[in-house]
């Protein structure tokens, strides 16, 4: 019987043939498969922008471009699902404001392949992933709630830019249908129903919900509580994000998330690294810190390590353990997870923070490969998209110097960055090698 990686690289070839696409053969290399959490060793094929399958050998007629990754790892791309892609800040008035095609561009270079904005002017933000589509910016693939749905005078009125806004369930219909001719991505809807800010009622939030689901497009509430939550599940959510700020999930909750399908954005990075930074300057210290944001920003951190008190800093650690506590009841339920930093927010970095994302999953026991498919296998079933490192799935993917499962932090050891099938973050030129087979 015909070995089927050869079977599929015969296919993949004749498509190279007839003027399709030119092959490129990822050769010698560990691929970390987060699907079946495995690593296999192999030569991992893309035609087409999508990857074809594993070789068990470079036939010595291959004519595409081969890249020998001897003693490398290959992964699936990393996913931000909640972030607001203006720029970054940090502590005291520190900012910079770029612009999303910008932090688009960030964001690959560090092996984020794509960027769920959960809240921007929708105007401006419909406009870059617009140009994006058509092949006038490159960068991280922006996908894109579009509006937050809030109550007005809500949570996400209060930054000046304007939103959309609904008090009844008539209201909140009207509304979705009206978002949804702009095609938004996820329909994102606060709720928060102990915040100062007024909140829409559970009526008007499963209006939207429902709407939107009748659209076929996915809802992520933004919840600050334990009811928000239940809430959220009851309406049909698709996801939430955060979590309760002063409780601990409960199991039984979780449980029902999982059995109803509700995915979880925990957004540790910009409840947990806040402090972190402060009282760990290592963290901001590593190279894809220093070059992913402004010495403004970073400096901001060492300042506020000079005047915050023990007690602050006791009280903040403590709430940081909780936030970790709730992850791992959640995982442990068998909820489905998703990395999302909510970059643009202090206590991130654009694109570090997904990384540190994963560090804070493994911080709250969960394994490195739960918390790599958090950002990749999971991310892609969420987005309706097929990222992985298999036959069919899309060719985006990051080249490591060491494995991410032995140390989660080994996703910040890049080689290289491949993206729609090509190579776009490299140590050298891509050049056609002949090996010795």
């Amino acid at each position: 019987m015909l070995n089927r990686y050869l079977l599929v690289f015969i296919i993949s070839l004749n498509w190279a043939n007839q003027g399709y696409a030119k092959a490129l053969l990822l050769s010698n290399v560990q691929i970390v498969d987060p699907a079946a959490q495995e690593i296999r060793q192999g030569h991992l094929l893309i035609v087409d922008n999508l990857v074809r399958g594993t070789l068990d050998q470079v036939p010595a007629d291959f004519e595409g471009e081969i890249l020998d990754l001897k003693g490398k790892w290959v992964m699936p791309g990393l996913n931000e699902l909640h972030t607001h892609s203006g720029g970054n800040r940090g502590l005291n008035g520190a900012s910079e404001s770029i612009g999303t095609p910008a932090i688009a561009e960030r964001l690959l270079s560090v092996g984020v392949t794509s960027l769920l904005d959960l809240f921007s002017d929708e105007k401006t933000i419909f406009n870059h992933r617009q140009d994006q589509r058509d092949g006038k910016t490159s960068g991280a693939d922006i996908f894109a709630s579009l509006s937050c749905l809030t109550a007005p005078k809500g949570h996400c009125t209060e930054y000046g830019i304007l939103t959309r806004t609904m008090s009844s369930p008539e209201e909140a219909t009207a509304v979705v249908k009206d978002l949804a001719l702009s095609k938004p991505d996820v329909i994102k809807i606060n709720y928060n129903q102990f915040g100062r800010l007024p909140n829409i009622d559970k009526a008007t939030l499963s209006a939207a919900i429902s709407e939107a689901t009748k659209s076929g497009i996915k809802t992520v509430v933004h919840i600050n509580s334990l009811e928000d939550i239940r809430d959220a599940i009851e309406a049909g959510a698709n996801a939430v994000t955060h979590l309760p700020r002063k409780k601990l999930i409960t199991a039984g909750l979780a449980r029902l998330m999982a059995k109803q399908h509700v995915a979880a954005i925990p957004t540790l990075a910009t409840r947990t690294d806040w402090i972190d930074f402060i009282v760990e300057p290592d963290i901001l210290s590593t190279p894809m810190a220093q070059r992913l944001t402004t010495t403004e920003i970073l400096n901001s951190y060492a300042e506020r390590r000079k005047t915050i008190s023990e007690d602050l800093k006791q009280s903040m650690l403590h709430k940081n353990e909780m936030y970790y506590r709730s992850t791992k009841i959640l995982a442990d339920a068998g909820v489905m997870m998703l990395t999302g930093s909510d970059g643009g927010n202090s206590g991130t970095i654009q694109g570090y923070s997904v990384h540190r994302e994963l560090v804070k999953m493994v911080r709250s026991g969960l394994s490195t490969w739960q918390a790599l498919s958090a950002s990749t296998t999971n991310a892609g079933i969420f987005l309706n998209r097929q990222y992985g490192v298999n036959a069919g799935d899309e060719a985006n993917l990051v080249i490591l110097s060491a494995s991410p499962i032995e140390d989660i932090s080994n996703t910040q050891r890049i080689e290289y960055v491949i993206h729609h099938g090509k190579v776009v973050v490299a140590p050298s030129v891509l050049e056609t090698k002949a090996l010795t087979h």
